[in-house]
């Protein structure tokens, strides 16, 4: 009988180990390497930080509110890198600039640009243009932060001119 069972287990050991070979011969050949560009790098870095779901997530409209726009740049920027075009980069940056009025695009275009011109080691320039950005944004902060506190003091005048005519005559 026992040897009925050890017979019986190095067949079925065998046809295991065979059909784990076979399946192993037809899996797919490992992809390529990828190019080592920088943008290649970049999202090499971009998916072991962040995992693979999440950086499709972060290219998509998602991360950005739903902004198509910087959806669009994100993907032409990725363009003109891989052509090696990106001492293009800079003009669609400014162009985008001279066109938008929105806050979150412009900051956007504002970092890429800052990071274009700083690639062959502008840094000046780069920081130039983060001060320009960095002078937008706390410029259009005091504005906002001027309409807030205008909007709080209508708003606590007529609430003080109508707390008396409303409260209830006492006891």
């Amino acid at each position: 009988m026992q040897r009925k069972t050890l017979l019986a287990s190095a067949l079925a050991l065998l046809v295991a180990g065979s059909a784990s070979f076979a399946i192993a011969q037809d899996a797919k050949a490992p992809p390529p390497a990828a190019p080592a560009t920088a943008a290649g790098l970049h999202a090499k870095a971009m998916r072991a930080h962040h995992g693979a779901e999440r950086w499709h997530d972060m290219r998509g409209r998602r991360m950005h509110g739903g902004s198509g726009a910087i959806a669009d740049l994100r993907e032409l920027e990725r363009l003109y890198l891989i052509s090696g075009r990106s001492k293009d980069l800079p003009a669609l940056y400014n162009d985008v600039l001279g066109k938008s009025q929105d806050p979150g695009l412009r900051n956007y275009a504002y970092r890429h640009l800052a990071r274009a011109q700083a690639r062959p080691t502008n840094v000046d320039q780069a920081i130039a243009t983060l001060r320009k950005s960095l002078d937008e944004n706390l410029a259009n902060e005091a504005k906002r932060r001027a309409e807030f506190e205008k909007m709080r003091a209508q708003w606590q005048q007529r609430r003080a001119g109508a707390a008396p005519a409303a409260a209830p005559a006492g006891n």
